[in-house]
């Protein structure tokens, strides 16, 4: 009588290694379809996305912005769709001029070169209320403009107050408010785009420096001003 085949008491391992390996080849199959969605999902943002969001806050010291707090996104620009450098003072010039096109501003804004180098003056009675050192809401989009345009340029930077002759006494009252004017505007350029404090200074002159003779109301009202004077990079620097 033949004597049974023995039973391979290892059948059970060779089972469980076929099911690991299924099961690993599993796993494997379904990391890469997970990977792919991934890159994909990467590449939509990276082709897609604008770059990241920043929070500024606005000058606190002047009343009115204590609660402003503006979002703005930066977007970074491929160097190969830049256009070709020109001389920066005339790009602020041309781009200022579209501005006050755009905003019918031609009353109230003036450009000019100067010795030192390029000016925009602009008529103090749409940023102050008449007597008032405290910035107006409505019209500060166009020192946003402004600092939006300093903040392209490295150039140095000093801004003058003026008044009319309204203010004679004793106390220097044209004198300080001129000066306190042209520091809320210098203030608010810098915090609204974070530019280098440094690169500012500010001049207060009164009734001194008058445009016109103050012998009416619309020649007190041009000499009631406040100019941002852009100075001239030296050629070396």
């Amino acid at each position: 009588m033949e004597e049974e085949p023995k039973k391979d008491t290892n059948e059970w391992a060779l089972a469980y290694g076929d099911m690991i390996t299924l099961l690993m080849t599993f796993f494997v199959l379904i990391i890469a379809m997970s990977s792919d969605k991934i890159e994909e999902a990467a590449e939509n943002l990276m082709t897609k996305g604008t770059g990241d969001t920043l929070v500024v806050a606005d000058h606190k010291d002047s009343g009115i912005f204590a609660a402003k707090v503006r979002s703005k996104s930066r977007i970074d620009i491929d160097a190969v769709n830049r256009p070709v450098p020109i001389n920066e003072l005339e790009l602020i010039r041309e781009e200022m001029v579209v501005f006050m096109t755009e905003n019918e501003l031609y009353d109230v804004i003036e450009l000019m070169r100067t010795r030192e180098g390029f000016m925009i003056r602009i008529m103090a009675d749409i940023l102050f209320d008449p007597g008032d050192t405290y910035l107006k809401v409505e019209y500060l989009y166009l020192l946003d403009t402004v600092a939006e345009l300093l903040s392209a340029i490295p150039n140095s930077v000093r801004i003058e107050g003026h008044t009319d002759d309204r203010y004679i006494d004793d106390n220097n009252t044209g004198n300080k408010m001129s000066i306190t004017r042209a520091s809320r505007v210098c203030e608010y350029i810098i915090e609204e785009e974070m530019l280098l404090s440094s690169r500012f200074g500010v001049a207060g002159y009164g009734r001194h420096r008058s445009l016109y003779p103050n012998n009416n109301e619309h020649n007190r009202a041009k000499n009631r001003r406040v100019e941002i004077i852009i100075k001239e990079m030296l050629k070396d620097a």
